[in-house]
């Protein structure tokens, strides 16, 4: 890795590759200079400035109206839940932005929909139909993930410079269709030997390469950020999140058992004397069983919460942590038990108001990831502003590649995430 001067503007060595580098005769000056300019790094804290209070009304008045016209004004919903974010989000005391046009959104969302329809009634009408579709899905999710890609960062700015994604379309085949492919592929047996249920086993095998999808996934990601002309890097491995999700995925299936085990052998104790055990036991405690019942599915859900939480907190801090701008580092250090308790708060405080507290809920995980993701970088402001007068030569000397790339992105990207 390198990191630039701010005397000189050069790139030098950062320490983890000090030690592999052959040094001349002044070779302890240099490991002096290299850590004075580590020393010369500064720590930049993200910080959001909005509150749940003011979110709240942002988020009852987009639901009314989405319910009241049927969904339409969800795309315009979203524009405004994304400019809220983004405007309160600061970095070194200035704000991001959005500035995604809803018609775009809107549309992207009528393929959506179109995509599901097809998917849940045309899928099974025919063989013929179902092989069809599938092909078109294949070829044509990857490239509306990379157009949803480039829309989002498109109209993401910072300092007046536009957020980019440079990820090709070369790779989002290469991440996207063995998704696709794992995904679809239990639909289309089925409605090709649907009278074979026991080969849909094997059509779910290929689920368990899931967790190096989402490192693919998260890889092209990654490694296709920008703002206006620095680039990231991402030195995540596709094997990445495998430890993560076996050890998380093995503890879920002994809870799983455990409680089964549990559940056969109370039933169990009823084998000798079934049908007098089980009435008088039914007289005795059937007033119990509703709660006990309500209890034991809250318990389950909190234990699959620990669970989901605990993966969500490490591919969180390993995907960003393995980011890197020439530059600028990224350092997330997201806590699991603070994290997983304010999850199981948000999940009751949810409930008890009936979805009313959603919203704040929102509010509340997006700074509590804030507060724990730091930059350090030497010079941050002299790089943006280099970055500035770069946008505006080009701008001067009439070169609009860039402003074209921009236009179609929005001529031809669309969002499908709700």
């Amino acid at each position: 890795m390198q990191i630039q001067t701010e005397a000189t503007g050069r790139w030098q060595l950062a320490p983890e590759n000090l030690a592999a580098t052959t040094f001349p005769e002044h070779a302890d000056a240099a490991v002096a200079d290299s850590a004075e300019i580590i020393e010369q790094q500064t720590e930049y804290q993200p910080s959001f400035t909005g509150t749940g209070k003011e979110y709240f009304r942002i988020w009852i008045v987009n639901l009314c109206l989405s319910l009241a016209t049927l969904g339409i004004y969800s795309a315009w919903a979203k524009v405004r839940r994304l400019k809220y974010f983004d405007r309160n989000t600061q970095l070194n005391g200035a704000a991001f932005n959005f500035h995604g046009d809803p018609m775009t959104i809107f549309r992207g969302r009528i393929i959506a929909v179109l995509l599901l329809f097809c998917y849940h009634y045309l899928f099974t009408f025919s063989k013929a139909l179902a092989l069809s579709l599938f092909a078109i899905f294949l070829l044509g999710v990857p490239w509306m993930m990379r157009s949803a890609l480039r829309f989002r960062l498109r109209n993401t700015s910072f300092m007046g410079l536009r957020c980019q994604f440079h990820g090709t379309l070369a790779g989002a085949y290469a991440t996207y269709l063995p998704v696709g492919l794992v995904v679809l592929l239990p639909g289309l047996l089925g409605v090709l030997i649907p009278h074979k249920p026991g080969i849909m086993v094997f059509a779910f095998i290929p689920y368990l390469s899931w967790p190096w999808l989402h490192a693919r996934m998260r890889m092209y990601q990654h490694n296709g950020l920008a703002v206006a002309g620095i680039k990231s890097s991402c030195s995540l491995t596709k094997g990445s999140f495998f430890l993560s999700y076996f050890i998380i995925g093995l503890s879920l299936l002994i809870f799983v058992m455990l409680v089964g085990m549990g559940t056969a052998i109370f039933f169990a104790s009823f084998k000798n004397h079934a049908a007098e055990s089980y009435r008088i036991f039914m007289e005795a405690y059937s007033w119990v069983l509703i709660p006990a019942g309500f209890l034991v599915v809250l318990l389950a859900y909190a234990i699959f919460l620990s669970g989901s939480t605990l993966l969500q907190v490490k591919i969180w801090n390993k995907s960003w942590n393995a980011t890197r701008f020439p530059g600028v580092e990224i350092d997330s250090h997201l806590p699991y038990i603070a994290y997983y308790f304010l999850q199981l708060k948000n999940l009751f405080l949810t409930l008890l108001t009936l979805g009313l507290y959603r919203p704040f809920a929102v509010v509340n995980v997006y700074r509590f990831r804030l507060q724990h993701v730091s930059l350090k970088a030497v010079g941050l402001e002299q790089l943006l502003a280099m970055q500035h007068a770069q946008v505006a030569q080009a701008g001067k000397s009439g070169q609009v590649g860039q402003a074209s790339g921009d236009s179609s992105a929005d001529l031809f990207g669309f969002d499908l995430s709700w």
